[in-house]
């Protein structure tokens, strides 16, 4: 039996939260239906008053937790560099509020905060001893276009693997290691004015190496050339697979990110067969949660459906 264990991402059902068609009780319903257990939380989106939420609300939400018998894995906090119209938040600031959310991770039951790498090294380090009394551990996430060998997450890695040991970590996001455009990318480009065999011809370059002479140089025009120049960048697979060997030890948590599948087989944007051989290889024990984001490009697709795929094709890479 693997080690591995499939949550979700509640931001997952974010179409169906935006447009009040579940509320938050309704997802968390909905995630217990399809089987999942362990759950994230993005307190921006969901949680009512935040970064202020009151203590009477983290209690009917763990209560909800405990009614649907779910695991509360990853408080997702966001650090607001834009709170105040006049400035940015100050380091004494983002530490208040990083604590904040450690405490109220903590109360609703979470084991885990996820912050953002607007958090700096300096700032990481002195979570420490708050990590160590309340005891929660905090997380920055690792999300495309960066990469192991950026020279700020080699300062992080260096805090995790030393005076952050075991309260530090990262959540590695599957958006770093994302290959080719996916279907709901290709089709917005349509609709925003590409033509479809100019944009053929575009995915066929990136596939070749991206060599964007070749279609600013060519018969395209300036919302193709513009594409082709985005997709060049988003879909670049910033990160190597094997990187992972040498900084799994600091992934408390991972983001699963896929954006749109139409079979329980195969993805041609994100490399998960590769991704979780690997994973499983180096020993990671802990939760890999599904986080849908096809709802950025078209909110007419069924989440549910997505998420379905998403569990098979996981399912079976995790059991081989």
């Amino acid at each position: 039996m693997s080690d591995i264990k499939l949550g979700i991402s509640l931001y997952s059902f974010s179409t169906e939260y935006i447009h009040e068609k579940l509320d938050l009780e309704g997802i968390l319903k909905k995630a217990r239906d399809m089987g999942y257990r362990g759950v994230e939380i993005v307190a921006a989106q969901m949680v009512p008053q935040y970064p202020y939420p009151t203590d009477e609300w983290l209690a009917e939400f763990k209560a909800l937790l405990a009614k649907y018998e779910l695991e509360p894995v990853c408080w997702s906090a966001y650090i607001d560099m834009g709170i105040r119209s006049d400035r940015d938040l100050t380091e004494e600031e983002i530490i208040q509020f990083t604590v904040n959310d450690l405490i109220y991770a903590k109360k609703a039951g979470f084991p885990l905060v996820r912050t953002q790498h607007a958090i700096t090294p300096k700032i990481f380090r002195a979570m420490i001893p708050y990590c160590k009394e309340l005891g929660v551990k905090l997380t920055i996430e690792m999300h495309h276009p960066h990469h192991p060998a950026v020279p700020v997450w080699k300062e992080y890695f260096e805090i995790m693997k030393n005076e952050g040991k075991g309260w530090l970590g990262f959540v590695p996001d599957f958006s770093i290691f994302q290959t080719m455009p996916h279907k709901l990318y290709l089709d917005q480009a349509i609709s925003f004015g590409c033509r479809e065999d100019k944009l053929a011809q575009i995915v066929e370059i990136h596939k070749n190496g991206g060599d964007y002479s070749l279609v600013e140089n060519g018969d395209f025009n300036e919302i193709e050339k513009h594409t082709a120049e985005e997709m060049f960048a988003k879909f670049s697979a910033p990160a190597r697979i094997e990187q992972l060997k040498d900084v799994m030890d600091c992934a408390f948590y991972i983001h699963g990110k896929f954006y749109y599948l139409d079979n329980d087989d195969h993805d041609v944007c994100i490399p998960f067969e590769e991704l979780v051989a690997e994973i499983k290889r180096l020993g990671y024990k802990g939760y890999i949660a599904s986080e849908y984001e096809g709802h950025h490009f078209d909110e007419t697709i069924d989440s549910e459906e997505q998420l379905k795929h998403f569990v098979a094709l996981m399912t079976k890479q995790i059991e081989k």
